[in-house]
């Protein structure tokens, strides 16, 4: 069994961080641009320096990302860490070691063991190759659909300035067309972004537009999308003030009839906020609602269109994307996102699953005949604003719920179709959206 540097083997370590060989030869791609790694440690305490990063094809279909080229390394290593940290889980056996999807447990690959060391060998059938973790369509674009499908660019900025948890040794390559993104794209701002700051700190400026009405009717009977957003931390909380122990100084809108009338100029009398009005057909003077109702409602239909979800779930793609993009978007002075200038900690983002994907939903209702199945069938509609659940459609009860135990199939993008919702009796639906507890990302 050759496991050497240029074999056909590769070591399963847990020990090393990082995938890694010793032969230049095996790489398909690969940069020198490795300043910030330091060297690597080997067993007899020598050191070996890191001479580059990058990819390695092993077959026509499948290649291994973020491989490191360590001078006098003797072995091809596999970093079970590294697979833990890209989604994967590592069942070692006494013969055989199988990685596996943690969503799902959809086996991935598998091993086998040879001389106290557990080997892969990528060109065996007995290695069962079957998804995502080496396929050419690296693990950036599936972080791409599950973010929103925000742009590569932005992803980049994020994890190369270390400004979210979750996101890490990810290699971002626009080297296919999105297809969902393509649906759902605008044309650029033409607008002058400011480079001063204005406010000092948060809540000090909110500025708010309304949009709509909308073709379709939510299922929670909406028509109409309310955003507002912080001048400082580019986020607005509902009950921030006494969240945050902050108050609110002036409101920024234009002069629709829907701000510019007695019961908000009362109530801003009442509790001293000043607000102020953008002149009238000069959208641009409050631009920062309209960029970002632009980039909402673009992210919301390039979600949509991602598993052709129908569009009466335009405001839980709407919400999604706001829960996202408070958590990607950095201020562009002062390097931070939104989240985090509010919250004062770095968000956490790798719970993120794509909008509109199948998924399973554990029955916790009891009484289950012995071969009753387990789960329902639906698909992702975002995240609660109040624990660490999933919000997802059931597709046997007609219903929108809030679900820790749920399994996803991120697979087959723009390919599915979902359940039409114009089939379904909506006024018990209605009725109990209107009844969930509504959070401050949600409409």
């Amino acid at each position: 069994v050759n496991y050497k540097t240029g074999g056909s083997h590769w070591v399963m370590d847990s020990g090393c961080t990082q995938h890694m060989t010793g032969d230049s030869r095996m790489f398909t791609s690969l940069s020198g641009d490795v300043e910030n790694y330091d060297k690597i440690t080997f067993g007899d305490n020598s050191k070996g320096k890191v001479e580059g990063l990058g990819k390695i094809e092993i077959s026509s279909e499948y290649s291994i990302n973020n491989v490191l080229l360590v001078d006098s390394l003797n072995f091809n290593l596999l970093s079970v860490g590294q697979l833990c940290d890209l989604g994967f889980q590592c069942l070692f056996k006494p013969n055989e070691v199988i990685v596996s999807k943690i969503d799902g447990g959809e086996e991935v690959f598998k091993g086998f063991r040879h001389n106290n060391l557990y080997l892969v060998n990528f060109n065996s059938k007995n290695a069962n190759l079957q998804a995502c973790l080496f396929s050419k369509n690296s693990m950036g674009w599936l972080w791409h659909r599950r973010l929103a499908h925000v742009g590569m660019n932005t992803l980049k900025k994020v994890m190369k300035k270390d400004l979210v948890r979750g996101l890490k040794d990810i290699t971002f390559e626009k080297d296919k067309l999105c297809s969902a993104c393509q649906v759902g794209k605008q044309v650029a701002n033409t607008h002058p972004s400011k480079t001063f700051m204005s406010t000092s700190r948060p809540l000090e400026l909110l500025h708010m537009d309304l949009f709509g009405p909308t073709t379709y009717t939510s299922i929670g009977g909406n028509n109409y999308g309310f955003v507002i957003v912080d001048d400082f931390s580019s986020k607005f909380a509902k009950r921030a003030q006494n969240e945050f122990n902050a108050s609110i100084v002036k409101i920024r809108s234009d002069n629709g009839r829907e701000f510019d009338n007695t019961n908000i100029e009362e109530y801003c009398d009442e509790v001293g906020i000043k607000h102020e009005f953008s002149a009238t057909y000069t959208p641009q003077q409050n631009g920062v609602m309209e960029r970002k109702n632009r980039t909402l409602i673009t992210l919301a239909r390039s979600m949509l269109d991602e598993y052709g979800t129908s569009e009466k779930f335009w405001a839980e793609a709407i919400n999604t994307a706001c829960y996202a993009s408070n958590r990607l978007y950095p201020h562009r002075l002062l390097d931070k996102t939104p989240y985090e200038l509010l919250n004062g900690r770095k968000p956490n983002i790798s719970y993120f699953r794509v909008f509109g994907c199948k998924c399973y939903i554990y029955k916790k209702r009891q009484h289950l005949g012995k071969f009753q199945r387990r789960c329902d069938i639906g698909f992702l509609l975002g995240y609660s604003s109040k624990s660490k659940a999933y919000r997802v459609f059931n597709n046997a009860t007609g219903m929108v719920e809030e679900m820790y135990d749920v399994k996803f199939d991120e697979s087959n993008g723009s390919q599915g179709a979902h359940v039409d919702v114009v089939d379904i009796d909506e006024e018990p639906l209605v009725e109990a959206m209107k009844n969930m507890p509504i959070g401050r990302n949600h409409l």
